[in-house]
């Protein structure tokens, strides 16, 4: 479904991504780790095109992309398959709940009012906001915001959705609301690339893993290789930090 080959990114002198190699199948929950800086956040904006990858190419669907190279009529077209949901929600504040959901199927995608609002109760009531959807941000918690972000993202009908660290804004009481929708969309066939420190996700929901360092994948495998069996120190050395942290 989507396959990325040779990606490649410098900011300035800093080489982010040195030809990172990553396969999605339809269905796949893909989980990426690794420490702050390793370059994870920026292969996935990359891969959405929020920043633009120096080299490397995109398989989506079939079909195969220059990333270097990248056209905008191939950029929005890649775009209406695909969600993005940010650590930070990036919801309007000036409006509700529902109206964040539905601004993207107006505006960008020129779906009719009320086919717009039918599917955006539609997702609202899948991600348990559908009550609270004549609220504004600022009347939801973190929690409940982050879960309109989810449902702005389910109103796309996308074939993939990338999450960016969708927890990691969030108090520890309120990241297990998040985290039950996320695995409700994981059974449900929902194809997804996360990236997360939330390691009970990665080892229980997603059916691959793969682990960053400096830019490369470290190694990438089956949950139980990555946490059971990891070949690398370093990943080693990074799983009993993250244990360490949270006993």
């Amino acid at each position: 479904m989507l396959e990325v080959s040779g990606i490649r990114k410098n900011f300035g002198t800093l080489e982010v991504l040195k030809g990172v190699d990553l396969t999605v199948n339809k269905g796949d929950v893909v989980a990426i780790l690794g420490p702050s800086g390793s370059g994870k956040t920026t292969l996935l904006r990359c891969i959405n095109f929020l920043e633009r990858a120096d080299s490397g190419t995109l398989t989506f669907d079939g079909e195969r992309f220059d990333l270097g190279r990248m056209k905008k009529a191939d950029i929005a077209r890649l775009r209406k398959k695909t969600a993005f949901v940010f650590q930070s929600y990036n919801l309007f504040l000036n409006k509700t709940a529902i109206q964040n959901v539905t601004e993207g199927l107006i505006t960008a995608r020129k779906m009719p009012k009320n086919e717009a609002f039918a599917k955006a109760e539609q997702a609202l009531r899948r991600v348990g906001m559908l009550d609270r959807k004549d609220h504004y941000p600022n009347q939801l918690s973190g929690g409940q915001q982050q879960r309109v972000a989810i449902a702005r993202a389910l109103a796309a009908d996308p074939e993939i959705i990338y999450f960016d660290e969708p927890t990691s804004a969030l108090d520890p009481e309120l990241i297990g609301e998040v985290l039950a929708v996320m695995r409700d969309l994981a059974e449900s066939g929902m194809t997804m690339l996360v990236v997360t420190h939330e390691m009970n996700f990665a080892r229980n929901v997603s059916n691959k893993v793969i682990f960053m360092e400096n830019g490369v994948v470290l190694e990438s495998g089956t949950p139980a290789d990555i946490f059971d069996h990891p070949r690398e120190e370093r990943t080693r050395e990074f799983l009993r930090f993250i244990d360490r942290e949270h006993s």
